[in-house]
């Protein structure tokens, strides 16, 4: 069973969802540490940022501690109605988006993210299911493995960023666990949030699933 895993991130990246959408099961990781600059806060679309608004200024906290001043849907959907309003897709697909951003509920940073994960995850028309576990009590490499093993994974795929923390010989350190360590093979079309895809493409999960020649 192939198991990837990532922070619950804003409205992330096409890479994101490729991973999700080439996976048996995602665990979303609500236990790291929260990144005051990193993309659970954050994201950009139309290449400017869209942040939330945080309630005082959480460091070295879990993501799952961290949370959101209320209004967040509101502030989410006038971006992405100021940036995509002349979209292909904005009366159909941004319309969809905003008014179910507008429906959700939450106060703490990764429900609030999960949230409008959860509407995307559908509008793609993705099925794999989304998991917290337990929190893991090792760091590094040895996190991911634990988490992989919490869910009676085989595999694990990971993003091509990670090669830049999984430290010295990965494949090496999760043979030895017993697991599989595969590579995304996505091609990123754009490093802007999944809204771009969706608005401006006919068949947005085709440049999901593209993969790198």
């Amino acid at each position: 069973m192939k198991v990837t895993i990532h922070q619950p991130d804003l409205l992330p990246y096409s890479g994101f969802w490729f991973k999700m959408a080439t996976s048996d099961v995602f665990v979303l990781s609500v236990h790291d540490q929260f990144q005051k600059h990193g993309y659970q806060r954050r994201v950009t679309m139309r290449g400017t940022w869209c942040s939330h608004q945080l309630v005082g200024r959480p460091s070295m906290v879990p993501i799952n501690t961290v949370e959101v001043a209320d209004g967040w849907q509101r502030r989410i959907v006038d971006v992405i109605q100021g940036r995509y309003a002349g979209s292909t897709y904005f009366s159909t697909r941004g319309n969809e988006l905003t008014e179910q951003i507008l429906d959700c509920e939450g106060r703490l940073l990764h429900e609030v993210n999960v949230a409008m994960i959860e509407i995307v995850r559908s509008m793609l028309g993705i099925t794999t299911p989304l998991v917290v576990t337990e929190p893991p009590a090792r760091a590094g490499t040895e996190r991911l493995i634990e988490q992989v093993q919490m869910v009676g994974g085989t595999s694990y795929l990971a993003g091509q960023g990670g090669r830049a923390y999984m430290g010295d010989d990965p494949e090496g350190r999760f043979a030895e666990a017993g697991l599989e360590l595969l590579w995304s093979t996505h091609r990123v079309t754009t490093g802007d949030s999944i809204v771009d895809l969706l608005m401006d493409e006919e068949a947005p999960m085709e440049l999901v699933l593209k993969q790198a020649p």
